[in-house]
């Protein structure tokens, strides 16, 4: 007799439960920190992606040949380099960089935008 009225109660109880008590919710995933080689994190940002370098560097572009730092020749030379090193990262960018490839992209792009820096003005 006494076993009845407990039965009764806890067959209810899931049902009065709350959904969200019922239901599990989709996982968190929160970014993971990268680790350098002794286990310490790494605080540093991320560095930029050489896509986002190269349009960097061809907006300089335009914008030192517009304002007359930099000849038509000297454009036509730093965009064909650009153009190189943009094929050179979807070459690589197939398979996935590696960091000796982001590594020889960023020095290119540096290269060039230090040669941007140092041109002088163009006589007209």
């Amino acid at each position: 007799m006494r076993l009845a009225p407990l039965l009764a109660i806890f067959s209810i109880l899931p049902i009065a439960a709350p959904a969200a008590g019922q239901i599990a919710g989709r996982p968190v995933y929160d970014p993971v920190p990268r680790m350098d080689r002794l286990g310490r994190v790494d605080s540093a940002l991320p560095a930029p992606r050489p896509r986002n370098e190269l349009r960097d560097l061809r907006g300089r572009i335009d914008d030192a040949r517009e304002s007359g730092r930099i000849s038509r020749g000297e454009a036509r030379a730093y965009r064909r380099e650009a153009r190189v090193i943009g094929a050179l990262a979807r070459r690589y960018g197939r398979d996935g960089l590696s960091p000796s490839e982001v590594t020889e992209l960023r020095v290119r792009a540096q290269v060039l935008g230090s040669a941007l820096t140092r041109s002088t003005p163009s006589g007209r």
